[in-house]
């Protein structure tokens, strides 16, 4: 009998051991094969859907505010609104606001109502808008400019070709387009700062961010010793200190033509409010911008995002620095998702990178 129970208990151990041979063997090989394996197919992210506005007109986009144009090109053009003002087609047309005179004709003063439905014409980015004082002659403003006489009897807004120059008598409170020469390969001169900064860029590393050299530039304007504390929800001031409204690559830098910058980000892309302020216009506009927010920060600075996809604020409300306002889009006159942002100071454009590099 135990010989019989030594047997059988020989003969399980070899088994055993058979068997863990072969699980061995077995885990040896591929579990699976590559032909098991199946990857999802790549699909674009979904986009948000954009809403219609208002003012929209679907498929109807106008060319860019100031965009670059010569006298003989067609003029760029705004129809007068219910409740607009000087300051409020400076806003939509992309001018500044003591230009907006040039936009309605030789001897608007601004004592003068704008009428509704009046088409205004708005000067071309190299046409600056005089306004004449008293004893102004001719010679005397082009001297000023320094640009010839003809040059500004020569544009027909003027209402000069064909009068006598012992004729011409210049009214004092209306205005003069004055035409500049247009820059070689339509730049201009970049200014003491601006080629400051060209040349410590081209002598920074590879693939230095040009925020780098704005910050150095800019460490001691940036110091602030003003206390930070709690802001009432209801407060519509600014501080003055503006941050960077979207994330993504500078595109497109400030220029006579182009008073503006252009940061590039992917379509949805979220924008939010460089300062705290007061929405003035969330909406549609017609000369480019397409969908677009504009901020009064109550403080004499007006910001402005366009292009937007989406508007998530709306007309009259208070908004804090860094809020999500609309996100990245390619509305209006645009050729892909970025945001175009103005910074506006008593009306007049101003380079948004001189502010933004405080932050």
């Amino acid at each position: 009998m135990k010989r019989q129970l030594l047997f059988l208990l020989i003969i399980g151990v070899a088994l055993a051991g058979l068997l863990a041979a072969g699980t061995l063997r077995a885990q040896d090989g591929p579990v699976v094969t590559p032909a098991d394996i199946s990857t999802p197919t790549p699909v674009l992210p979904a986009l948000p859907t954009p809403t219609a506005t208002p003012r929209e007109a679907a498929g109807s986009f106008s060319p860019s505010p100031r965009a670059l144009h010569l006298a003989t090109d067609t003029p760029l053009t705004y129809t007068v609104r219910g409740g607009d003002t000087l300051f409020s087609v400076a806003l939509e047309t992309g001018i500044d606001l003591e230009d907006v005179p040039c936009a309605v004709g030789p001897y608007f003063t601004d004592d003068q109502p704008l009428v509704i439905g009046d088409v205004l014409s708005v000067p071309p980015a190299n046409v600056l808008c005089h306004e004449v004082g008293a004893g102004d002659t001719l010679d005397a403003v082009a001297a000023a400019y320094r640009v010839a006489p003809e040059d500004i009897r020569a544009l027909p807004w003027n209402g000069l070709i064909g009068v006598r120059s012992d004729a011409i008598d210049l009214r004092p409170g209306t205005h003069l387009r004055i035409p500049l020469p247009l820059p070689k390969n339509g730049m201009t001169q970049a200014p003491a700062a601006d080629a400051d900064f060209l040349a410590i860029m081209l002598n920074m590393p590879v693939d230095t961010s040009p925020f780098v050299v704005f910050a150095d530039r800019n460490t001691d304007r940036g110091k602030s010793g003003v206390a930070s504390g709690p802001v009432p929800a209801d407060w519509p001031y600014g501080s003055g200190h503006f941050a960077w409204p979207v994330y993504g690559w500078l595109s497109q830098s400030y220029r006579y033509d182009h008073r503006a910058v252009d940061v590039a980000a992917p379509a949805g892309t979220p924008v939010t409010a460089a300062d705290r302020g007061v929405v003035l216009r969330a909406g549609w506009n017609d000369q480019g911008y397409g969908r677009f927010v504009i901020i009064d920060h109550k403080i004499d600075y007006v910001t402005l995002y366009a292009h937007l996809d989406r508007i998530l604020v709306n007309e009259g409300e208070i908004v804090g620095q860094g809020q999500v306002i609309g996100t990245v889009g390619s509305t209006g006159n645009s050729t892909g998702p970025h945001l175009h942002f103005e910074i506006r100071d008593f009306g007049r454009l101003i380079n948004p990178l001189e502010l933004l590099a405080l932050q």
